[in-house]
């Protein structure tokens, strides 16, 4: 025991020593002098010591201690050898000695610590001269102390601990490290499981302990860097931790402003997150004035000074990044915020340019592109009505005339729509404008013949008070008035008189009121007239009755008489006519159409319109006669379509149809009447029964504003559509001037789906009254239809609206063509009696029987000329191959049957006040299709709408009208399309740009030059702005093109408000002679033309105003340009082309056109290298076409040569005369009859 407390004593003053020690080794090194080198020891928490050689020490060493810390240095000297020490940051301290001997005087103490560094020597004989501050586990080893103090021997597995002074100066074996936490919260986490802990603290706080080892914090600001300890019963260990800065989310920066009347503030804001971080700002401003920032150092704030003084929209522009201070590259926040100026002054002058009486216009006093406007007016009851404007312009329209009015201009900047408004009005009245019409409040026929009118003054006068004034029409007598009372005393006896009343202002007069009156007969002469009639009327009354009594008496004489009554036989009113020979059809239609078409008419009316011998019964049924369109066009029982009956269902059999005979061949028509809403089921029932593949239709749906025929096909648009059992659906619709073709499939819900395929072709052209004047129209039809025709189908069925009149017509074409063709002679006659035995009034009308007679003339003469693109360059070569070569070539023969018309009249043109206005005396227009210029009425304001002329006009009368050398010419589309005249001369220019202005014309074609030959034309434009009589003509634009030059116009009226654009195509590659230089340019001079104008689109076709064509005479070359202008429209659209024709009715509309074969060739050449041909197919893609018709040759190949070549067939060019309303398709040529009927 006493041994054991000295021992204890002993430990506890080299306790004391070497905290001693400690205390002098933390605040340097100590040196003591010694006979070897001195060694230096860097010690840490955790260390790592290799000792290579033995080590021998018989000084008395002195050593310091050093307790651990995060980096500490620990010099001590110690004979014979240097020992150098490593120092690493590792949890595990594995100390190797091969052999150690330690010789100190010191007194060693080992003292064994369960820490979490730990060093294992394993198999070595180790010897301490020093103290040092770690714990060390020996295993296995054999330690021998050869110093003058006690000795201590342990045992394997035995702890040997040598203690300092105090237990703080020691290295700790754990460490303190960071867990990730929320933000501004710190957990720290003490890896010492034996939780012999004194406290934790960081910047002096205690931290909460959440468990064993885990400690937390609060208030763990960013940017901030915290000391932190953890104490435990042996060591002291000290941590910096530091926060991040806090992220780009959390703070979220933002830019606002504010705008005060001298400067915009901008600031950059972020949330409000509690942190110590140095923020560094910098700020870039682009703006029209100086930036002011009132802190030395960039802050979260600029000032931008304003330039008060703009007038147009300025940006203020600030751009500003936010930044750590010490580290810039770390940035929070980059954006800029820009601002247009909401209080800015604006100045909004504008003027008035124009006023009229139900206008006023005007602009901007000047040109800024930056502010927005908006016109308005405000009438005399203080309503506001906005006006058509745009930045700088307005119009207000539909303005009372004579009415003051206040225009007023808000005005704001384009870039902000908050700014302020500024609003300027101005007072102006509109002119003067045509009074109203005033109202008849009385009118009598006074004693003595005296008429009496008063009137009630209009309600708008549009102006200044006037007078009022009335007319006799009968003497020209005027008189007038401040008051609307007038008498006419002392007219005559039985006389109308026709008085107009009209107002006046100062300007303008009213339109006139008309009143008839009819004064009364002279009560004298009256009297005895009345009584001459009574005398003689009452003595052949007694006449008549002498007559009555005698032939009673007769016949009592006569009574043992028998008395027969005779039916009215039909048969015995017919004539008898020959067949006429195909050579005497000529002569024959000469013979008929004399003297007013007499021996027409008799053969017309010759013909019975109803055979009375044929009942028709099942028509006048009372559930059948609610089918019939028309009460008087009954079929006939013996030849009427049946239905197949249904059960129960009287007159389910029943419809308006007939069968028609064709030219030897029986039932080949079916003649019916157009289809009804309520029959449109029978009607397609019929087409399903009777097998029908071709439907032939003679009319539109409406007429005139009257319903002709149901729409009983589905549309496009539909698809297809359900009549009872039959669906009938549409695949294609291809619409064409003067018909339409659909295809249709039928097909039955109670039988096999197989559909049937219907082609359905509607005649368009049909005038609402009359016959089409060019036969060729029906001839064109007739091909289309038969086309489609095959062996297999069932009857054609043909209609119209009663399905008598158009229908007999196309039928009668049709059978008397197949006559003529197949035996060379024709009775027309004899054909139409046998149509009116099968169905009544077939050919309803002379013009339609006449029409039949034209349409066999006209095809016997010039026969078939149409030729399919496809076969163009193989029928060309037939055209041109001269067999015999002394013959002349069918191309040849083919022009040399081309009629010249030049004996139409042109009385007009040939005046001798108009011969100085014509070019050529050989060219002049003809009377019926002239183009006509309207003098100018300065006393009285046309409307724009009356511009609209026509050269069919027969209330044009000649003193109100000038004199031009142009022509209208139809179009492929419609009729009038083009204007044909000549290059204007000096004295006709003011009359040239009259007619482009009234036609409202938007395109002049130039294909002459200013010289020719010998010739010098005049230029009828200047660069500069001219006026000709009334015509402004202003060049605002000129395009110079290597085929040729387009120059834009601007033309007004000097007296009217319109003006329009007009644009002039100068194709200027024409040489001198009668061709194009180069065809494919002059193509594409027309292409290019085409695409300028709206395209025909199904029924709803726009009509443009015409094309003004003009060369040297308005002819030669002229005729080249209107010929191919229709030849490609009709190539682009059906893929055939009909020159011949299209010469022919170029001719009939205009002398000197096409008069030459090489012109006539040129045409031919010319199509046939547009439209190339590869193994019969055509290569231009430019042909929109995807159906093309199939041309049936119908010319016997032995009359080919006699007739016409026999190979292609006419396609019409020329649309319709007169607008339809469904189709929107014009009718051909004014001129009814061809060549041979013309006087």
């Amino acid at each position: 025991m006493a041994k054991l407390s000295w021992l204890k004593f002993w430990a506890l003053a080299s306790a004391l020593l070497g905290a001693t020690v400690g205390v002098q080794g933390s605040n340097s090194t100590s040196s003591i002098p010694s006979t070897t080198a001195p060694t230096e020891t860097t010690a840490s928490t955790g260390i790592s010591i290799t000792h290579n050689s033995p080590l021998t020490n018989s000084n008395t060493a002195s050593k310091s201690v050093i307790p651990s810390s995060h980096s500490n240095s620990i010099s001590s000297t110690a004979p014979p050898t240097a020992i150098s020490t490593t120092n690493k940051m590792t949890q595990t301290t594995d100390i190797t000695s091969t052999q150690t001997t330690d010789t100190s005087t010191a007194s060693p103490v080992m003292t064994s610590a369960n820490t979490q560094a730990t060093s294992d020597l394993s198999n070595t004989s180790f010897t301490n001269s020093s103290t040092a501050s770690t714990a060390m586990t020996v295993s296995s080893s054999a330690i021998t102390n050869t110093s003058t103090a006690a000795s201590v021997t342990s045992a394997s597995s035995s702890t040997i601990a040598y203690t300092s002074a105090t237990p703080a100066s020691k290295s700790c074996d754990y460490t303190l490290t960071e867990i990730k936490s929320k933000e501004n919260i710190l957990t720290l986490q003490l890896n010492d499981t034996t939780g012999q802990y004194l406290h934790v603290y960081c910047n002096n706080t205690n931290g909460t302990k959440l468990e064993t080892n885990r400690f937390q914090f609060f208030n763990f600001l960013p940017c901030t860097t915290y000391s932190c300890s953890a104490n435990t019963t042996k060591c002291n260990q000290t941590r910096d931790f530091s926060r991040d800065p806090p992220s780009h989310d959390q703070l979220n920066f933002t830019i606002t402003t504010k705008e005060n009347d001298d400067n915009i503030d901008f600031k950059v804001e972020g949330n409000k997150v509690n942190h110590s971080c140095k923020l560094a700002y910098q700020w870039n401003c682009s703006a029209p004035s100086v930036i002011k920032n009132e802190n030395p150092e960039p802050t979260d704030n600029y000032t931008v000074q304003k330039n008060k003084t703009l007038t147009s929209c300025i940006e203020y522009r600030c751009s500003i990044i936010v930044s750590l201070q010490n580290n810039q590259s770390y940035i929070f926040f980059n954006g800029f915020k820009s601002v247009f100026p909401k209080k800015s002054t604006l100045e909004t002058p504008f003027n008035v340019s124009n006023r009229t009486n139900t206008t006023i216009s005007g602009h901007l006093a000047f040109n800024n592109l930056n502010i927005r406007t908006n016109f308005s007016y405000v009438d005399e009851n203080g309503n506001e009505t906005s006006c058509e404007s745009t930045d700088t312009t307005f119009n207000c329209q539909g303005l009372t005339p004579f009415t003051s009015y206040n225009i007023c201009l808000k005005a704001s900047l384009m870039c902000n729509i908050n700014s302020i408004n500024t609003k300027k009005c101005s007072d102006y009245n509109t002119t003067e404008g045509v009074p109203g019409n005033i109202i008849i409040r009385n009118q009598q026929l006074n004693a003595n013949n005296e008429i009496q009118i008063d009137c009630v003054p209009p309600k708008d006068l549009n102006g200044p008070p006037g007078l009022f004034y009335a007319k006799l029409e009968n003497s020209g007598e005027l008189q007038n008035k401040e008051k609307c009372h007038f008498k006419f005393p002392g007219l005559n006896y039985h006389t109308i008189y026709t008085i107009q009343v009209w107002a006046s202002n100062s300007k303008h007069n009213g339109s006139r009121v008309k009143v008839t009156f009819a004064t009364s007969y002279n009560e004298n002469a009256l009297i005895g007239f009345l009584v001459f009639l009574i005398i003689l009327t009452s003595v052949a009354l007694i006449v008549v009755l002498w007559k009555i009594y005698s032939l009673q008496k007769k016949s009592s004489r006569d009574c043992d008489e028998d008395v027969e009554l005779i039916e009215h036989d039909d048969e015995k009113q017919l004539l008898h006519v020959e067949p006429i020979l195909a050579e005497h059809l000529l002569d024959a239609f000469r013979s008929k159409q004399a003297d007013e078409a007499r021996l027409f008419l008799a053969e017309f009316q010759s013909i019975p319109r109803v055979f009375n011998k044929f009942p028709v019964k099942e028509a006048r049924k009372p559930y059948n006669s609610i089918k019939n369109r028309y009460v008087d066009i009954l079929p006939y029982d013996h030849n009427r379509v049946s239905l197949s009956p249904e059960s129960g269902v009287q007159g389910s059999d029943y419809i308006n149809a007939s069968y028609i005979d064709g030219f030897n061949e029986l039932r080949k028509y079916i003649a019916a009447q157009g289809p009804k809403e309520e029959t449109s089921n029978d009607f397609w029932k019929m087409v399903w029964e009777q097998k029908t593949t071709i439907i032939v239709m003679v009319t539109r749906c409406e007429e005139g504003n009257r319903p002709k025929c149901a729409h009983y096909w589905p549309s496009m648009d539909e698809q297809n559509k359900s009549f009872g059992d039959l669906v009938i659906r549409i695949n294609e619709e291809k619409w064409c001037p003067d018909y339409v073709v659909r295809k249709l499939f039928i097909s039955h819900k109670k039988e096999k789906p197989t559909d049937r395929e219907v082609t359905h072709i509607q005649f368009i052209s049909w005038p609402d009254h009359g016959v089409p004047e060019d036969p060729q129209l029906l001839l064109k039809l007739r091909r289309r239809v038969n086309a489609f025709s095959n062996f297999f189908s069932g009857p054609i069925i043909v209609h119209c609206s009663a399905g008598v009149g158009r229908t007999g017509s196309y039928i009668g074409i049709d059978a008397m063509m197949q006559g003529l063709e197949a035996e060379g002679h024709v009775d027309i006659y004899g054909y139409i009696v046998g149509l009116r035995r099968q169905r009544c009034l077939m050919v309803q009308v002379e013009a339609q029987y006449i029409l039949i007679h034209q349409a066999l003339l006209e095809h016997y003469i010039f026969g078939e000329t149409e030729i399919c693109l496809s076969e163009l360059p193989k029928e060309l070569i037939n055209l041109k191959r001269e067999d015999p070569a002394s013959e002349p070539s069918m191309l040849v023969a083919e022009f040399q049957r081309i009629p010249s018309y030049d004996a139409k009249s042109k009385k007009t043109g040939k005046l001798p006040e108009n011969q100085s206005k014509n070019h050529s005396v050989s060219v002049i227009p003809f009377e019926y299709n002239r183009v006509t210029v309207k003098l100018a009425d300065e006393k009285s304001k046309e409307s724009e709408n009356d511009s609209e002329l026509s050269s069919s006009d027969d209330d044009d009368d000649d003193e109100c009208t000038k004199y031009i050398n142009a022509s209208f010419i139809d179009g492929y589309w419609y009729t009038e399309a083009l204007i044909a005249t000549q290059t204007p001369l000096q004295e006709t220019i003011a009359d040239f740009w009259q007619m482009v202005f009234q036609r409202k014309t938007a395109f002049i074609v130039m294909l002459s030059k200013l010289k020719e030959d010998t010739e010098d034309f005049t230029e009828y434009w200047g660069e500069e702005d001219k006026t000709y009589d009334d015509i402004e003509v202003k060049l605002t634009e000129c395009n110079n093109g290597p085929e040729f030059i387009v120059r834009t116009f601007e033309i007004k009226h000097g007296k009217r408000k319109d003006a329009h654009k007009v644009y002039q195509y100068h194709y200027h590659k024409w040489t001198d002679s009668d061709l194009p230089e180069n065809p494919s340019s002059f193509i594409e001079v027309i292409r290019t033309l085409k695409e300028k104008l709206p395209k025909p689109n199904g029924p709803n076709r726009a009509i443009a105003p015409p094309i003004v064509v003009h060369c040297s005479d308005g002819a030669k070359l002229t005729g080249i340009f209107c010929a191919l202008w229709n030849l490609l429209d009709s190539a682009d659209t059906e893929n055939i082309i009909d020159v011949f024709y299209m010469v022919k009715l170029l001719r009939k509309q205009r002398s000197g056109m096409i008069l030459t074969f090489e012109q006539f060739e040129f045409l031919y050449d010319t199509i046939a290298s547009t439209y190339p041909v590869q193994n019969g197919t055509l290569k231009s893609s430019e042909s929109p076409l995807q159906t093309t018709v199939e041309i049936i040759s119908e010319t016997p190949q032995e009359e080919s040569k006699q007739v016409s070549d026999g190979k292609s067939e006419e396609v019409s060019e020329v649309p319709a005369e007169e607008q339809k309303p469904e189709a929107d398709t014009l009718m051909i040529s004014n001129q009814q009859k061809i060549l041979l009927m013309d006087p």
